[in-house]
């Protein structure tokens, strides 16, 4: 009874650690450095079809500035947290990173460590 137990106390450790804690998967650029990014934090996403995320609500384009306008106003320093595709094309990079410009919001690109 108790190696049940076991085996069952094993594999809900296990089944919890492979738990993804970000629903949208994105292949991030490669980068050989980086810093801690600040606790204010707003998680916009681009996976590889061009869909755009804020935190895990898809939005559109057209809606990216009102909605981060709307999603930013109740925090103090917010700081902008772009995770894009490494597969997408410069210019989808450019036009949101000019949208939180047009906000004055600071932008950090999510890269992963090579």
């Amino acid at each position: 009874m108790s190696d049940i137990l076991f085996f069952l106390l094993v594999f809900f450790l296990m089944l919890s650690t492979l738990a993804s804690p970000d629903a949208i998967k994105v292949l991030l650029p490669q980068a050989k450095t980086g810093s801690a990014v600040p606790r204010q934090v707003v998680n916009l996403t681009v996976d590889k079809d061009s869909k755009i995320f804020i935190g895990k609500d898809e939005v559109n384009f057209d809606a990216l500035k009102s909605q981060l306008e709307a999603t930013t106003q109740r925090l103090e320093n917010p700081t902008i947290v772009l995770k894009m595709d490494r597969t997408l094309e410069v210019q989808k990079l450019i036009s949101i990173i000019d949208v939180t410009n047009q906000l004055k919001l600071p932008v950090v690109v999510a890269s992963d460590k090579k």
